[in-house]
């Protein structure tokens, strides 16, 4: 198929652009072109503002595609924009959602794709007002449109993940036995998915005409704890973590909002999604990486690329377990 990725050069996007050449489709992408893309293969490339919505408009009508793959939408004003673009001139429509248009905390977990959507203002509440306008779209139009809900994304092409985001000192804090700090007792669940895995549910949906206004939480096969997370992660690298467990509140106060802020948002509640939907819907959604080869994969991209930072950069994770230590001592005195 002719497919047009709408971004395609960031972390998710790049897998899958990789994953589309895998299997025979032609991918075009459409971006600013401020970040040079990571595959070494010569792709077109479409130049424009997604947000320049008259001129987006303009460019996409010299073109015919047959499916599009929008990394880039992220509020219903870009979604309503889509509808007006593409209505009647492709035959499916893959938009990345979000996880986080749950919510949280969960009403069960793991979650499936019917939790109810109570997101944190911000990006969450415009992921699902997007899926909103979309939604309305397959209902009244019959547009084309497949849903996909990433969770916590990883692999080449960025750090690797804890509270405080995407983190390029994580890794030397594991190989130097520093403390690595965790929200609650450590034993809150947590999934992450790979994102040439993640790729395999973008690619594997693409013309399946079952898949039109179904939502999909796109997720790994394996459910873990915040210690886990950490544990399996060290120990993948011939390392092993220095587990401190604090209070999300002892952990909000002691860091600055620009810190804990996915913390504050996503990170304190459990976040476990079911995949049996994809895997019935989307076969391709199979045979999926484990966390101790993901992180293995990551981490050699990371040392390659000299992504890593040192951990002094953030003084207040050392601060804060020495705080939580002198309070630990006082209550035992």
């Amino acid at each position: 198929m002719r497919v047009l990725v709408i971004g395609g050069t960031g972390l998710i996007s790049t897998a899958i652009v990789a994953k589309l050449l895998q299997e025979g489709h032609e991918p075009t992408l459409y971006n600013r072109g401020q970040h040079s893309p990571r595959l070494s293969t010569n792709i077109p490339v479409i130049t424009g503002d997604r947000q320049d919505f008259p001129a987006f408009k303009a460019k996409i009508q010299k073109y015919d595609f047959d499916a599009v793959i929008d990394m880039i939408t992220f509020n219903a004003q870009t979604a309503t924009n889509a509808v007006e673009v593409f209505k009647n001139r492709i035959q499916h429509y893959l938009f990345t959602s979000t996880v986080c248009v749950y919510g949280g905390p969960l009403s069960q977990v793991p979650a499936t794709e019917s939790e109810a959507h109570t997101p944190i203002p911000g990006y969450g509440q415009e992921k699902s007002e997007a899926e909103a306008v979309f939604n309305k779209a397959w209902q009244e139009q019959q547009f084309p449109v497949t849903f996909f809900r990433p969770s916590h994304c990883y692999g080449p092409g960025a750090a690797l993940l804890d509270i405080w985001g995407y983190n390029p000192c994580l890794i030397n804090r594991i190989r130097e036995g520093k403390p690595i700090i965790v929200p609650g007792d450590g034993f809150g669940a947590w999934q992450p998915g790979h994102i040439n895995d993640m790729a395999k549910g973008f690619v594997g949906a693409l013309g399946k005409a079952h898949t039109f206004g179904e939502a999909y939480n796109l997720v790994g096969d394996e459910i873990m704890d915040w210690r886990g997370f950490h544990e399996r992660m060290a120990h993948a690298i011939g390392c092993k973590a220095n587990i401190v467990p604090m209070t999300t509140e002892q952990i909000l106060a002691g860091s600055a909002p620009e810190h804990n802020f996915m913390l504050k948002d996503i990170f304190q509640y459990p976040a476990a999604y079911t995949s049996e939907k994809i895997k019935r819907d989307i076969p391709e959604y199979t045979n999926l990486m484990t966390w101790e080869d993901g992180i293995i994969d990551t981490v050699q991209w990371m040392d390659e690329n000299n992504i890593h930072q040192p951990t002094d950069t953030q003084p207040w994770i050392d601060a804060l377990v020495t705080a939580n230590q002198h309070l630990l001592d006082s209550l035992s005195s």
